[in-house]
């Protein structure tokens, strides 16, 4: 009884939204780290880096989550906030959206139909997202 208890409340814990909000949280910090360490490590992902400067956000459409990522001399560098010119912005209509679709097993899947479901919008050079979407693809590699 202890057990099930126990198990029904880490379930009823981990769909909580407060607990989605914190993930992605954590899901936005960790891709940050990675898209540093791989631009730092990988000739590809370097390769796929060129000589772009450019910055691409991701954020909540409240703009409460937001982190930016400066793409500059084949290095990704990231911060939290807003920048005051992204070129592209990825906005989730919440972090619990987010989550989702970060999460998604199929995530070039998940943001189609996010686009599709008005969940994710976005702003800027929309040619930057289809170059997003191929350096997402190389970190998971």
């Amino acid at each position: 009884m202890v057990r099930t208890r126990f198990e029904s409340i880490v379930a009823t814990l981990i769909a909580s939204r407060w607990f989605l909000r914190a993930k992605f949280l954590v899901l936005l910090g960790a891709l940050s780290w990675k898209m540093y360490w791989k631009s730092s490590t990988d000739t590809r992902v370097q390769a796929h880096l060129g000589d772009k400067h450019i910055v691409f956000q991701i954020q909540t459409q409240s703009g409460r989550v937001c982190r930016h990522f400066l793409v500059s001399k084949q290095r990704i560098y990231s911060h939290w906030g807003a920048h005051s010119a992204p070129d592209l912005v990825i906005s989730f209509a919440d972090a619990v959206v987010g989550t989702r679709i970060m999460t998604a097993n199929g995530k070039r899947l998940a943001f189609m139909q996010g686009m599709q479901n008005q969940e994710l919008t976005l702003q800027g050079d929309l040619s930057l997202f289809a170059w997003y979407v191929e350096l997402g693809s190389m970190l998971n590699q």
